[in-house]
């Protein structure tokens, strides 16, 4: 109502432009102004005339006066003899101004918008259909999907600071297939809430298909903050996976996926193609990754003290906190002993051993037997490491 009140008032107002000036009356102003002047000029050029001839400078006066009125008469307008003008006639002023409405209406109608805005307010007055419809899943087609985004994306603009809305504009975007509207929606949904896990894990992912390097390695830093805060979150470690096999990590992705498969049912959706991604990755690894091998022997003491059945821990640290970076567990064998680790035998997906600078290793060998509580130990110096180092270690420490 408002929007057709608005366009008769303008209507009104260019309709009036067009007829107040044609109804103003003849201003005769000007004619009597010049006949006044005109006047005044002849009366003062007879008493000229009158002065010169006393003084014997005109001898012909009437002929000046004559020419003198035939002067005036010349600059008399034409038609001002006439004793009446015909009256003006209002109506022929009503083609002008209808001319005006049909020529205004019609370019707006073409070029004005006036279907998108009618279509506008239409899906307006259906939100809280639409809305409703959409929070109990029977929003389906892309029709009624691009008509919620539009009504969502007006409402934003009175309230952006609503979450609930940025993320259901974020999910019309990935149900459109427009990964923009849906990475811009989740940003803003993420800048609002940075601490949702739902909005983080989404969020992160969306920044994992982006072409951009950055979106990227920003999507990481979500993911590793999410699985600090939760070691075990399901989701955040399929999701850091998949960032970091895209990034070429496959170390990290290993680390996460068999964590991830640690974690799941084994009857879990999807776990046969994260397997295989899993096996993909370790070739990949295996073709080209980093990696500590250690050459381990015992000394002649712990020799002697070797239980008959046990095994033994070989665990890497970062040479500063004493907590394992990545751990390997191998039934006792013949000694020397050689064993790698790698990223794959991480502790932690978001601490991997390829990412450290220098590396201690440290060995304990225990027994089988549960009332064998001897304890063989042995630990290596702290080792620069850039990436595929071979480190000798002994275990030469008894201890009771």
């Amino acid at each position: 109502m408002g929007f057709w009140l608005t366009i008769i008032v303008l209507l009104l107002i260019s309709s009036a432009l067009l007829i107040i000036p044609a109804l103003r009356k003849p201003n005769g102003k000007d004619e009597t102004s010049r006949d006044a002047i005109n006047k005044a000029y002849y009366q003062q050029r007879l008493n000229e005339l009158s002065d010169d001839e006393d003084q014997g400078v005109v001898t012909d006066r009437e002929t000046l006066v004559a020419e003198l009125q035939h002067n005036l008469l010349e600059d008399i307008p034409e038609g001002q003899s006439q004793s009446a003008q015909a009256p003006f006639n209002k109506m022929t002023l009503v083609p002008g101004v209808l001319l005006l409405v049909v020529v205004s209406l019609g370019l707006y109608l073409n070029t004005g918008g006036l279907a998108q805005v009618m279509q506008w307010q239409q899906v307006m007055k259906e939100m809280p259909e639409l809305r409703q419809r959409a929070d109990s899943g029977q929003l389906s087609s892309p029709e009624d999907i691009a008509r919620f985004g539009l009504g969502l994306r007006t409402n934003l603009l009175s309230d952006p600071t609503n979450v609930r809305d940025w993320t259901m504009l974020g999910l019309a975007g990935l149900k459109l297939g427009d990964g923009g509207m849906a990475l811009q929606s989740y940003e803003k949904a993420y800048a609002l809430a940075p601490n949702d896990a739902y909005i983080q894990i989404i969020y992160a992912k969306l920044l994992t298909r982006s072409n951009d390097p950055n979106d990227i390695k920003d999507a990481a830093k979500i993911l590793k903050k999410m699985i600090a805060a939760d070691p075990n979150n399901v989701d955040a470690l399929s999701a850091l996976a998949m960032n970091a096999f895209g990034q070429g990590d496959f170390n990290q992705a290993i680390a996460a996926w068999e964590k991830v498969i640690a974690l799941s049912p084994a009857d879990a959706k999807g776990l046969d193609v994260i397997k295989s991604s899993l096996a993909y990755a370790k070739s990949q690894v295996a073709a080209n990754g980093s990696k500590v091998s250690v050459v381990l022997t015992l000394s002649p003491e712990v020799q002697k003290q070797l239980p008959a059945q046990g095994s033994i821990l070989i665990a890497v640290t970062d040479g500063k906190s004493p907590i394992p970076i990545a751990v390997k567990q191998l039934p006792l064998g013949v000694f020397p002993l050689e064993l790698s680790l790698d990223d794959s035998n991480a502790m932690m997906p978001s601490r991997l051993l390829s990412e450290l600078k220098q590396v201690k290793i440290t060995a304990t060998i225990t027994s089988d037997d549960i009332a064998d509580t001897r304890r063989l130990s042995g630990e290596s110096e702290v080792h620069p490491f850039s990436g595929n180092e071979t480190i000798s270690l002994t275990v030469g420490h008894f201890k009771q």
